[in-house]
């Protein structure tokens, strides 16, 4: 009750109005205005068009003011589910006139991207994503913009989708994601604040945030960051555009390997960035695009000698390239590292197109990839393959044979690179021939010297052998734990610095403390070494 000198006045408590209120008015101003149209077409038979002029602005303001209201009525109806819309929309050039949308016409938006993508669940990638784009060409800009602010789970991983609709959908989600991680994240370290999770949650929070920063180019433009998938859920998934994807002439798409999530993306965010300046002007390079495709969910070191994750990944990348909206002509290149070599060469062998194609630090394209000709790639498409010295992974040929040695792919100069992740090391070879292929500019440069890896690395024809026969002796569900108990003994051992009784000792002790050791009798290991570096010839060393 409020006193005011005048007694006891009744006050209603303050109510916010919702965006059914804002629909309900434009409603009414609506079917107002169409009542006043009439009055206004006798008005100018009676009186002539001059005399009713008044009553034509009045017409203008209610047609205006019932657009306003349907447009605040759209944002705020997002906005309650958290982030930023209007801003999302506007960040990527999307209409914000949403209330010429109106409620029945959103109903029947909704219906009908529903009934599409229903339509194309069994189709192949290239029909399914053709029916999406196909959907989009035929809405408004204001319709394009409202799906994307209320369906963005949906729209912001719709392959076929307009990108730009993508981008803000996806900024919506980042937004809702980062709000809701960081109450998470207070949450735990409230109750727990010596909790190990509050660190990893703490860098998902600040990658998160960082998204929502604008990207510095080349030459010094802001401008904001770009996702075409984002999904917060487990390690989370990612695809980033770099560079103008709508004029780009040339685009690569970059598939990364083991252990990739989230919390780490900086990481792959680097890569591309520096695949995208030019070396000399320092500037984007001209007419190009990177995407980084973390659209899979990754293995950590011990699955990745399992191919169930390569499977799985395969039709997202099948699918993402198939949606994938690019300017007229522009030629596509596929960068793959590590695993991520695995499940493109699946994805290859499925159809997926790409003009040129890039393994890097494979560990195999799968067991019956022996050359190039197995992957049954378009015609043109030019095939080449890395590896640096010291790269483990393509040492071990966990997948089959290294693409480096196969016939029909090119292996090219990886300069200063070393070990399995120096691939886009800057001012190096490396480089410079990746940037090559992307922009189809100049000639790469080629490796000179023995294309066999057993000549490149001490140990890695021991490790082969090593950790084939370990494999065959225990189930297929224990693979990934014996590969992680592994890692620091092939490390070892392609150092040089073991032998039959040191290597002996090493597998003894870590399959003991990995709970494998009941699946070995002690006269095994020693068997299994033995022959390791027999067969290696490093017994004689």
């Amino acid at each position: 009750m409020c006193k005011d000198g005048l007694g006891s006045i009744p006050v209603e408590p303050e109510r916010v109005v919702d965006a059914d209120d804002l629909e309900r008015l434009a409603k009414l101003l609506t079917d107002k205005r169409q009542l006043a149209e009439q009055y206004y077409a006798r008005a100018c038979r009676l009186v002539g068009q001059a005399q009713a002029t008044p009553l034509a602005a009045m017409l203008r303001w209610a047609g205006d003011t019932a657009t306003e209201l349907g447009n605040r009525a759209a944002i705020v109806r997002a906005a309650e589910k958290g982030g930023d819309p209007f801003g999302a929309l506007s960040a990527f050039g999307l209409s914000t006139a949403l209330g010429t949308v109106s409620g029945e016409d959103r109903t029947r938006l909704t219906k009908d991207l529903k009934s599409v993508i229903a339509r194309g669940a069994t189709a192949r990638p290239e029909q399914r994503t053709a029916a999406i784009r196909k959907f989009f060409e035929k809405l408004t800009a204001a319709e394009r913009a409202l799906l994307a602010i209320e369906q963005p789970d949906v729209v912001g991983r719709l392959d076929g989708a307009p990108a730009t609709v993508r981008y803000a959908a996806n900024r919506l989600l980042i937004e809702r994601a980062v709000a809701h991680e960081q109450k998470d994240l207070a949450a735990l370290k409230a109750t727990d604040p010596k909790n190990p999770q509050a660190t990893l949650l703490e860098d998902r929070v600040a990658r998160m945030t960082e998204f929502l920063r604008p990207r510095v180019t080349g030459d010094g433009r802001s401008v904001p960051r770009q996702f075409l998938l984002f999904d917060p859920a487990g390690d989370g998934r990612v695809a980033e555009v770099f560079g103008n994807l709508a004029t780009a002439k040339h685009v690569a798409v970059m598939v990364p390997g083991i252990t990739n999530r989230l919390d780490n993306y900086n990481d792959i965010a680097r890569d591309a960035t520096l695949l995208m300046i030019d070396p000399e002007t320092k500037k984007d390079l001209p007419e190009s695009a990177v995407i980084t495709w973390l659209g899979y969910d990754t293995p950590e070191f011990g699955d990745s000698v399992l191919p169930a994750k390569a499977e799985a990944g395969a039709p997202a990348l099948h699918s993402f390239r198939a949606g994938l909206e690019t300017a007229k002509g522009a030629k596509v290149a596929l960068f793959a590292h590590s695993y991520g070599t695995l499940l493109s060469s699946k994805a290859l062998q499925e159809g997926t197109p790409f003009d040129s194609v890039v393994f890097m630090g494979s560990p195999g394209l799968g067991p019956t990839i022996k050359s190039a000709a197995d992957l049954k790639l378009g015609p043109g498409t030019q095939v080449f393959a890395m590896r640096a010295p010291g790269d483990w992974v393509s040492y071990t040929e966990a997948h089959g044979r290294d693409p480096a040695e196969m016939a029909g792919i090119r292996r090219l100069a990886t300069g200063r690179s070393s070990g399995h992740s120096e691939y886009y090391m800057q001012k190096n070879t490396g480089l410079n021939n990746l940037q090559t292929i992307l922009t189809g500019d100049g000639c790469v440069q080629t490796f000179i010297g023995s294309p066999k890896l057993d000549d490149e690395q001490f140990g890695a024809a021991n490790v082969r052998v090593l950790v084939k026969e370990l494999q065959s002796r225990v189930p297929q569900w224990k693979v990934g734990e014996l590969a992680t108990a592994f890692e620091p003994i092939i490390t070892e051992v392609m150092s040089g610095g073991t032998d039959i009784p040191t290597l002996t000792a090493l597998t003894t002790k870590t399959l003991a403390d990995s709970g494998l050791g009941g699946y070995f009798a002690p006269q095994d290991v020693a068997q299994i070494v033995g022959r390791s570096l027999t067969e290696a010839g490093l017994d004689q060393r």
